[in-house]
């Protein structure tokens, strides 16, 4: 990355997919801009790992979410980094009642639950998505796992309305080559410094100072592309402080938690039928919890498993000993025993307890649907928001943010007297302009 500018015009907090839309932005428009990350790397929740398992995976997001309109498939293309064309749905399994299907015999279930409460949502109920579910159904298992898988969050905590109002158009493809690594290309050209932690931000009359853990930088503004719990646990300073409003906004859509465990083998798992995506649920004991799985995606021979909400941070509280152990006797069930002998390595996601992450993706709460829109305000004038929670139709996606922080750069820009253009998600930096 290339040195950052003293006294930028903009300061921009966080090197994820927000900051880095923001910094493209900044650029375009002609302003000087610094980004420092917390993080010895770029990227936030994207994170292709390649080193730990000696194969390519994404400990966080891995799917381009409505991939026909999401502006970095686009530039995946253009950028010539490889993911999954085929837009048909995938075909995903599911092991239950000590049997495969590969039909529509429990998924339709699922899907028409998930649906459902979109729908109720859209039409404007701000109740919670469990008091629209049978939660007698021998299938409600099944469905509270994927709500936690969505939204990161228990049902019960998920409002309707907030849920239904997600961009959903049904087309995801999951990235080849990396979500991580496409961050970085996206990235490349902009002034990042990483291993800097902004500590505090004063904001004066005329500009803002920020306290970092490698001294001051001064700037007109500042963009806060930051994951939401780090501002809702006030991780970072604000003077003359939070407001009020700023305060009930994080605690009504507070993130959650989201966790994956990934298993290498010495071959490729293949299921009875070929498919990439699995659910292994066993409705009958009541003490086992649904897990979906990715099964030797790309051919390559792991697992990843797939743990969201209340059941993420407790098996993160139990340690990745436990967490593993959980995987593999879930696996066991519908691959047969003999599977442990084929086990080489094993990785655990620690977003959880990661200082600069805390968690997963954000929800609001029911009763707060409209919560989402007041992230657009500016914070005593000169501090703009971005991140996926601060998007109130793309939340919980890498897309999301990139767009927030396009917006959240447009903002700062017009409060510094410029007159922004319109925003293009698609303008990169060509390599003789870095």
């Amino acid at each position: 990355m290339t040195p950052w500018p003293s006294n930028p015009d903009v300061l921009v907090i966080g090197a994820g997919a927000a900051g880095i839309g923001a910094g493209l932005a900044l650029k375009r428009m002609g302003l000087t801009a610094a980004i420092i990350e917390a993080k010895p790397r770029i990227g936030g929740r994207a994170h292709t790992d390649c080193e730990t398992l000696g194969v390519t995976w994404d400990r966080g997001c891995h799917w381009f979410h409505t991939a026909d309109r999401n502006p970095l498939r686009v530039l995946a293309d253009r950028l010539g980094h490889g993911y999954d064309h085929d837009t048909t749905p995938p075909m995903i399994g599911t092991y239950t009642d000590g049997r495969w299907q590969f039909g529509d015999e429990t998924r339709a279930y699922v899907w028409d639950r998930l649906g459902y409460v979109s729908d109720e949502g859209a039409k404007g109920r701000d109740v919670s998505a469990a008091s629209l579910l049978d939660r007698s159904h021998r299938l409600y298992p099944l469905v509270h796992h994927w709500f936690t898988l969505m939204t990161s969050r228990e049902p019960e905590e998920i409002s309707a309305a907030d849920y239904g109002r997600y961009d959903d158009s049904h087309v995801n493809l999951p990235v080849k080559d990396g979500y991580g690594r496409l961050m970085e290309k996206i990235a490349r050209g902009l002034a990042i410094s990483c291993g800097i932690e902004a500590r505090r931000i004063t904001v004066g009359a005329s500009g803002v100072v920020v306290d970092t853990s490698h001294g001051t930088i001064t700037a007109k503004a500042v963009v806060i592309a930051v994951p939401a719990r780090i501002l809702q646990e006030q991780r970072i300073a604000i003077d003359p402080g939070y407001p009020d409003w700023l305060t009930a906004t994080l605690d009504a859509v507070p993130m959650g938690h989201y966790e994956k465990v990934a298993l290498l083998f010495d071959r490729p798992l293949e299921p009875p039928q070929p498919c990439v995506y699995v659910d292994i649920f066993d409705p009958v004991s009541t003490d086992t919890e649904p897990l979906n799985f990715e099964i030797s995606p790309f051919g390559r021979p792991i697992a990843v498993a797939h743990l969201a909400g209340d059941h993420a941070k407790a098996m993160v509280e139990a340690g990745e000993a436990e967490a593993v152990a959980f995987v593999t006797e879930t696996l066991v069930r519908a691959f047969g025993s003999d599977l442990r002998g084929h086990i080489l390595k094993a990785a655990m996601t620690g977003w959880t307890e990661d200082p600069y992450t805390r968690g997963g993706y954000s929800c609001a709460l029911p009763g707060h649907g409209q919560a989402r829109f007041a992230f657009a305000e500016p914070v005593h004038d000169r501090l703009f928001l971005a991140g996926e929670h601060t998007s109130p139709t793309r939340f919980a996606t890498c897309h999301g943010a990139y767009l927030s922080g396009i917006d959240a750069a447009h903002r700062a820009a017009a409060m510094l007297g410029l007159k922004p253009p319109a925003p293009d998600p698609l303008w990169l930096i060509e390599p003789e302009m870095a």
